[in-house]
């Protein structure tokens, strides 16, 4: 009875450790959770509240304004932390023929850095690449300063559905 002393000691520590290794693990898929919705109601919001008036004009088409990505980044660095990298994607409908010269691929921003000033940020002067064109979804990528090149920490996409397009 002695002997098996030491390895009801060692079960009882081996789950003590699995359970600590479970809530640790289970906070930080927390927080990711966390930030994710963070991300995701900053481009819900933007992409409602940021839309060219012109888009009255053209039914079932979302424009967007120059403010959209400006308006982003103030929530974005607000939630996020200095030396982040974030990037806009924007897919456009192409087949919508009331509008010329619309890319069939994705259009991506220019890299921006949370914290950063000058070509850093985004700008409402250099958005040239996004308006005036129908959107059909906006993908926002944000990688977090000690993540690996190529990943992309959180991503959140907001698509125009199918009831608001035009037939």
């Amino acid at each position: 009875m002695m002997r098996d002393v030491p390895k009801v000691y060692l079960l009882m520590f081996l789950s003590l450790g699995a359970m600590v290794l479970l809530v640790i693990w289970y906070l930080n898929m927390f927080q990711r959770d966390e930030s994710t919705i963070q991300l995701n109601d900053a481009i819900l919001s933007a992409a409602v509240s940021e839309v060219d008036q012109t888009s009255r004009l053209y039914e079932g088409a979302l424009l967007l304004s120059e403010t959209f990505e400006p308006t982003m980044w103030e929530r974005l660095e607000f939630v996020y932390s200095d030396g982040d990298e974030v990037q806009f994607d924007y897919m456009f409908d192409a087949e919508d023929d009331r509008f010329d010269n619309v890319e069939n691929h994705t259009v991506s921003s220019p890299t921006y850095i949370i914290g950063g000033t000058g070509a850093d940020i985004p700008s409402v002067d250099h958005v040239a690449y996004m308006t005036g064109r129908p959107v059909q979804a906006v993908r926002v990528k944000v990688r977090e300063k000690g993540d690996g090149i190529g990943e992309w920490t959180y991503t959140s996409t907001v698509a125009v559905d199918a009831a608001s397009r035009r037939n």
